[in-house]
């Protein structure tokens, strides 16, 4: 096969006809790494579900840098090892932006409950006070209290409980997305260079990936069950909620 002679010289080194130069990737995922670009940052904190292949090419420079003349001029399989490594990088960088946003958005909402909380026992101190002055301080007005009380504190919680469930079941999503597309980059990998051993750091770091994917998944299996426990206690409490202000008037 016909080979160019001129080749830009910001990875000229990588690919010579020195092995050691052609099994360096580190240094060629940590060169493209530092020429990805982000974009469309609105998408990237969309807090509904967007496909990772969007991500990719609507809020990262994936489409350019794989086009480049730099890129397209390589021989196979030069140029398909370095297309991969740059869907890899775009991928890895614009999911971990996304999951960053995501985790300060879910603290946002944390730190909006527990304002709700400061402010939901203002509330019960003053109802407190009116029905001290208004029906005195009988057994039944104590139990009244109580269950209002409860009735709020169950819903303030159901509504946070929920709010961090769907955090955490986008961030899960997003982690699976990027594991299927590393497999895909390491399998492609392992067929153009068999001897390419460098690349036991990522490995590893892709096992932290899974083991952090299985502590979510467990968490949320046991988040969805307390939601469907708190749906339905939610239901019985403003029931009973209504009929204890009935009851007041």
């Amino acid at each position: 096969m016909k080979r160019y002679t001129q080749r830009p010289l910001r990875i000229n080194r990588y690919f010579t006809s020195d092995r050691k130069l052609m099994d360096d990737s580190k240094a060629l995922f940590d060169y493209w790494h530092d020429r990805v670009r982000l974009k469309n940052s609105e998408l990237i904190a969309s807090p509904g579900h967007v496909q990772t292949q969007d991500l990719r090419h609507d809020c990262t420079n994936y489409n350019d840098l794989w086009r480049s003349p730099e890129v397209q001029q390589l021989d196979e399989p030069e140029r398909s090892r370095v297309i991969a490594i740059i869907k890899y990088e775009c991928t890895a960088k614009v999911l971990q932006n996304r999951a960053g946003r995501l985790r300060d958005r879910a603290n946002e909402l944390e730190a909006a409950c527990n304002e709700q909380d400061q402010q939901k026992s203002k509330l019960l101190g003053l109802i407190k006070v009116l029905q001290e002055k208004l029906f005195g301080k009988d057994k039944e007005i104590k139990r009244l209290e109580a269950r209002i009380a409860s009735l709020k504190a169950e819903n303030e919680a159901f509504r946070s409980e929920a709010e961090k469930c769907k955090a955490q079941v986008e961030l899960v999503k997003e982690l699976e997305q990027l594991k299927k597309k590393y497999n895909e980059v390491e399998k492609r990998r392992q067929e153009l260079a068999q001897n390419n051993k460098s690349l036991g750091g990522r490995v590893a770091h892709t096992k932290r990936y899974k083991q952090q994917r299985d502590e979510a998944r467990a968490l949320i299996e046991q988040q969805k069950q307390q939601i469907t426990t708190l749906v339905q206690e939610s239901q019985r409490l403003r029931e009973e909620n209504e009929r204890l202000n009935q009851k007041l008037k």
